[in-house]
């Protein structure tokens, strides 16, 4: 009787942990990518730090807490300032180098959230597992501060039959989100460069295997690397 006894207790116990485990959900994560002037820092997924910098809390999920975590994942540098005139808290905070490549007076370290450059500091800045921060070093205009394009890229496919074809489309984005084409744009598959048509499109035959695929212009901030399969 004991023993079956235990094992109702144990099989209770695992129906009450499986239930706990689904009400709480996938852990939350948001998409991060760090563009230095000469290569990519960091690209992935990560869940924000909450807790505390520098004596400054903070419970929130922000794009500083995403890069927090980005750079104890790979890691690399981060340097930050804080002026409280920003505001309390994390809002205070500014960021000064990563890497240790810092801002200069022509140049600075930018932050946008889903393309949108934004309005607040990076530890005011709040995301959401859909965001997509992009953190990147960037000279501006000396009459209007706007930052350079940074850009974005799409697949027609990401997974086709080995021999198939699959069109590549460039966009460039400014400070407030706005998307233009970016014709003339290099896309690069697994280093080798196309250069894409008034419309920002390029279209490649891709053969059997794993390609990574990205974007560069002149004058602008690079896009992420993304994946196609074909095969």
């Amino acid at each position: 009787m004991a023993t079956v006894r235990l094992r109702q207790l144990l099989a209770a116990l695992a129906v009450t942990l499986s239930m706990v485990l689904l009400s709480a959900g996938p852990a939350f994560a948001t998409a991060i990518r760090v563009e230095a002037p000469r290569d990519t820092v960091f690209q992935g997924s990560v869940t924000p730090f909450k807790g505390t910098l520098q004596g400054k809390k903070t419970t929130k999920n922000t794009a500083l807490g995403a890069l927090v975590t980005a750079s104890r994942t790979k890691p690399f540098k981060i340097g930050l300032q804080y002026n409280d005139s920003f505001g309390a808290g994390w809002a205070g905070f500014f960021l000064d180098s990563i890497t240790g490549i810092a801002g200069t007076s022509s140049a600075f370290w930018a932050v946008k959230v889903d393309q949108k450059l934004t309005s607040v500091g990076i530890g005011a800045a709040v995301v959401t597992p859909s965001s997509k921060v992009l953190i990147y070093y960037t000279t501006f205009d000396p009459v209007t501060f706007a930052t350079k394009p940074t850009l974005g890229i799409t697949a027609s496919d990401r997974k086709v039959k080995g021999g198939g074809s699959v069109t590549f489309s460039v966009k460039a984005y400014d400070d407030a989100g706005t998307a233009t084409t970016a014709g003339g744009a290099w896309v690069w598959v697994n280093g080798v460069a196309s250069k894409a048509d008034s419309n920002g499109d390029v279209t490649v035959r891709l053969s059997e295997g794993r390609y990574s695929v990205r974007a560069t212009a002149t004058g602008t901030i690079r896009s992420k690397s993304m994946w196609v399969q074909a095969g």
